[in-house]
């Protein structure tokens, strides 16, 4: 994913979504909704992701949205458990 794409998170997986988030780095934001069926799903992106249509029909400048499962995210190496282990992870990660 590029600077600019969305990240869009269905929880817990594709075939039991119970909620979306939107995660928006690029401008600074982050949602969450709870979800009971496809059209509140579609409700929801149509109304949250930030599409332009300034002469031309509506797309998401700069970057795309990205839809995917919190069950397909890979697990990392690099976990917190405790306070003791952020010093740890975030030396080995911040090189």
């Amino acid at each position: 994913m590029y600077e600019a794409d969305i990240a869009i998170i269905f929880y817990p997986s594709f075939l039991n979504v119970e909620s979306i988030i939107i995660l928006d780095p690029f401008d600074q934001k982050v949602t969450f909704f709870s979800v009971s069926s496809k059209d509140d799903i579609k409700r929801i992106l149509l109304e949250n992701l930030p599409f332009c249509s300034q002469g031309h029909d509506p797309l998401i400048h700069m970057g795309d949205a990205h839809v995917i499962s919190w069950s397909d995210v890979p697990e990392s190496d690099y976990r917190i458990s405790s306070p003791e282990d952020i010093d740890r992870v975030i030396d080995k990660v911040l090189k």
